[in-house]
C-alpha cells in the first residue's frame, strides 16, 4: 500500500509502502529496537507482520507491526515500533506509527467479524506504570484509542475511519 510520511529534516511528505514483511528481514533487538519482530511473528497464531519503508530507501525499514486475527474474529495490533533513528528530538520520519495504526484499522474493515469489524484492539505494556499510563495517553490523544481496562485499548470504528482518512489517504 503506497502512503505518505513526514521527513522531518525538510518538512515535506515522502513516498513510502506498508508491505508484508519477510521473516529474514524483520527487524529485533539485536538491530537495536525493542522487539524482536522475528520471533514474534513465528510463534503468534494467525499474524502477519508489515513493514513500512520509503521508496528511496526501500532496504531500510521506518517502522514495523504485527498484526493478528485473535480467535479469527478480534482485530489485534501485537505489536507495534518506529525504528530507533524515528525516536526522539532527531527522528528522521514521523507518522510511521499512525500510518502502521491506520493500516491495521483498514485490515481490520475486510477481516473481523460482528462488533469488532473496524475496530483495532491492542494492549499497552510498560515495564514502568508511569510509562504504561504516558504511552495510554497517547494513544488515547493522537490516535483516539480508549481504554478497556488498566492496560488493553481499541480504537472504535469511527476512530479508525479518521486514522484511515487521515494518515492513509494522504
Amino acid at each position: 500500500m503506497k502512503i505518505k510520511i513526514l521527513r522531518v529534516s525538510i518538512n515535506e511528505l515522502v513516498e513510502a509502502i506498508i508491505r508484508k514483511g519477510d521473516l529474514e528481514e524483520l527487524p529485533s533487538i539485536h538491530t537495536g529496537w525493542r522487539f524482536n519482530f522475528d520471533k514474534h511473528a513465528r510463534k503468534l497464531s494467525y499474524a502477519r507482520a508489515y513493514v513500512l519503508v520509503c521508496e528511496d530507501t526501500p532496504e531500510l525499514i521506518e517502522g514495523c507491526m504485527i498484526f493478528q486475527m485473535k480467535d479469527k474474529t478480534i482485530p489485534y495490533m501485537a505489536f507495534l515500533e518506529v525504528a530507533p533513528h524515528n525516536k526522539g528530538a532527531n527522528k528522521k520520519h514521523d507518522h510511521v506509527a499512525g500510518c502502521l495504526i491506520a493500516h491495521a484499522c483498514k485490515i481490520s474493515l475486510k477481516e473481523a467479524k460482528g462488533d469488532y469489524i473496524g475496530a483495532l484492539v491492542f494492549d499497552v505494556m510498560e515495564r514502568l506504570e508511569e510509562d504504561q499510563q504516558k504511552l495510554m495517553k497517547l494513544y488515547t490523544e493522537k490516535y483516539h484509542a480508549n481504554a478497556v481496562d488498566n492496560h488493553t485499548m481499541i480504537i472504535l470504528p469511527e476512530a479508525a475511519a479518521a486514522l484511515i482518512n487521515e494518515y492513509l489517504n494522504n
